[in-house]
């Protein structure tokens, strides 16, 4: 059950990547551009959203129920944060991509209450991109971006 889980998260990511990169462009063109916001904006905003809630699924399943990595450190809490890569699993790779999840339905959530095309571009675009960072560094410091599979 792991492994699919595992493939199906680590084939996901790939998905989130090129949305946000489609949706950061949309957002950043449309804001600078100060073009109108349409049916294409707010469709990739969905696809996007709901690519990271699908991946936020799959990732807490896997924390709490299926990797082994995880299962280890909830042995041991203590001990599991004195070692990186457990502290990693257990902690870090959950806060961070939690985070950006948040950031992103609130971007999204912001941006539609909103009546101006403009200030719609803006709220997506800053809403996404610190979504974006905060995910480039936390998966780029284990090498996961486009590395290997997920642990555990």
């Amino acid at each position: 059950m792991h492994t699919l889980l595992a493939t199906l998260h680590s084939y996901n990511r790939y998905l989130i990547l090129a949305a946000l990169l489609f949706v950061l462009f949309r957002a950043f063109s449309g804001w600078l551009g100060r073009r109108p916001y349409e049916k294409g904006d707010n469709t990739a905003s969905l696809v996007l959203v709901s690519l990271s809630h699908l991946q936020l699924l799959l990732g807490l399943v896997m924390w709490g129920f299926t990797s082994s990595w995880t299962q280890t450190a909830f042995e041991n809490m203590a001990l599991a944060m004195k070692d990186p890569n457990q502290r990693y699993w257990a902690v870090e790779h959950l806060a961070a991509m939690l985070i950006a999840v948040v950031l992103l339905q609130l971007g999204r959530t912001f941006s539609k209450k909103m009546s101006d095309h403009t200030a719609k571009h803006r709220k997506t675009a800053i809403y996404t991109a610190v979504a974006a960072l905060i995910i480039v560094v936390t998966l780029g410091q284990k090498g996961l971006l486009f590395g290997s599979q997920y642990g555990g």
